[in-house]
């Protein structure tokens, strides 16, 4: 039984898959911490607040380490009950529609990638274990992509190669954390209507969405609802795994 104190925390709270996330969440009885680098965190807050949801926000760049530690005392007393994080930040800069391939990557877009990616993943990690490991339970889910099981046509060599890395974090922590009662798992999304995809408007979303045997992109809810049964008391046993998401565009 969740206790009304639980806390969750989405990190890339301001987009719809954070959001998504954290109204699924606060149904199954959390309270719901949102963080994100763009100011639209509050709004998305007072979104979940209007429906009667106990949300706050905080606007913080992940890559900063100091911010990230000082989470604890930006939080409170909600820090104490921190029971679930969700992993959600990510970024994949936008090229004109063109994948840009490697010779031709700037290392400032690559380094932009990794720090948000895959290193804001380990900090707010690395943070968010100490207080699971004092309460001896936890759960910690990481949104990495379809892009990190199979080579796909659309991100470049940096998103492709950060959700990699998140996957692989997420199985050594796995067994680092089990003995504390946390268990760390992934939700591999494919092509899912959220601000990323938005943000592509040259065809490439009808044109994947055809190809998908579901014939049709996926949704942040659907997305939400793996996360919300990685959270539950119900996948007490499962951990180091992946559930993907994507209409049956990737059979492992």
């Amino acid at each position: 039984m969740v206790s009304k104190h639980s806390v969750a925390l989405v990190t890339g709270g301001a987009g719809r898959i954070g959001r998504a996330i954290g109204k699924r969440l606060a149904q199954n009885g959390h309270r719901i911490v949102l963080l994100d680098v763009s100011d639209g965190v509050h709004s998305a807050a007072q979104e979940l607040n209007g429906m009667s949801i106990n949300a706050r926000s905080v606007q913080i760049d992940i890559t900063d380490s100091e911010a990230v530690q000082s989470l604890p005392d930006r939080l409170g007393d909600w820090w104490e009950h921190l029971s679930i994080l969700v992993n959600n930040a990510g970024i994949s800069p936008k090229t004109d529609g063109a994948k840009r391939p490697v010779i031709d990557m700037p290392l400032s877009e690559w380094n932009q990638v990794m720090a948000v990616n895959l290193t804001g993943t380990f900090l707010v990690t690395q943070t968010c274990l100490q207080a699971m490991r004092h309460r001896k339970s936890g759960r910690i889910i990481m949104i990495a992509s379809q892009a990190a099981r199979t080579r796909t046509a659309v991100p470049g060599a940096h998103y492709q190669a950060s959700k990699a890395g998140m996957v692989g974090f997420a199985r050594v922590l796995a067994a680092e954390a089990a003995p504390y009662g946390i268990t760390v798992n992934c939700v591999a999304p494919g092509r899912i209507e959220s601000d990323m995809t938005a943000a592509v408007d040259d065809g490439t979303n009808s044109k994947l969405a055809n190809a998908i045997p579901i014939s049709r992109m996926g949704t942040p809810e659907e997305v939400a609802a793996a996360v919300a049964y990685l959270a539950s008391e119900e996948a007490s046993y499962s951990t180091g795994a992946i559930i993907d998401v994507n209409g049956g565009s990737f059979m492992p």
